[in-house]
């Protein structure tokens, strides 16, 4: 994805691979997040770079739901239509206080909001619509 876009120069591409590689360190020490990654079904099929990378990263994925009894992998089916999460990615995070953040991620950079007005709507539209839907759709309901 980062040669393709064209965003990014070698050496850049290398340091955003590593950055992103170095952040997964977090979900194997002790006191791991829960991470609950929701990804949208045509992420998943749509062909970038060679079969062989894409199926290394399907591997990749399938081993980090499986083996991390805290990462959670749920797949957003392309039957769900128009949801919240095609306007982009975004985290929400819930700190030790209970107090939650979300992270608006761009191509080039991204955007910590915790405006509380804001907050709120975020979490009740992605639980209303996305994450009621991925239950609605799984097969144990």
């Amino acid at each position: 994805m980062l040669v393709g876009a064209g965003l990014f120069g070698a050496g850049e591409i290398e340091q955003q691979v590593a950055t992103r590689i170095e952040r997964q360190i977090v979900l194997t020490r002790d006191r791991p997040p829960l991470l609950t990654a929701v990804i949208d079904e045509y992420v998943l099929r749509r062909r970038v770079g060679e079969p062989q990378v894409m199926c290394e990263q399907l591997q990749h994925l399938v081993k980090l739901g499986t083996t991390l009894p805290r990462v959670r992998i749920q797949v957003v089916p392309l039957s769900a239509g128009a949801y919240p999460g095609l306007d982009g990615p975004l985290v929400i995070a819930t700190a030790p206080t209970g107090e939650d953040v979300v992270y608006l991620e761009g191509q080039r950079h991204g955007q910590v909001v915790d405006r509380t007005d804001y907050l709120r709507e975020v979490v009740e539209v992605w639980s209303r619509s996305v994450v009621g839907h991925l239950r609605s759709s799984s097969p144990s309901s």
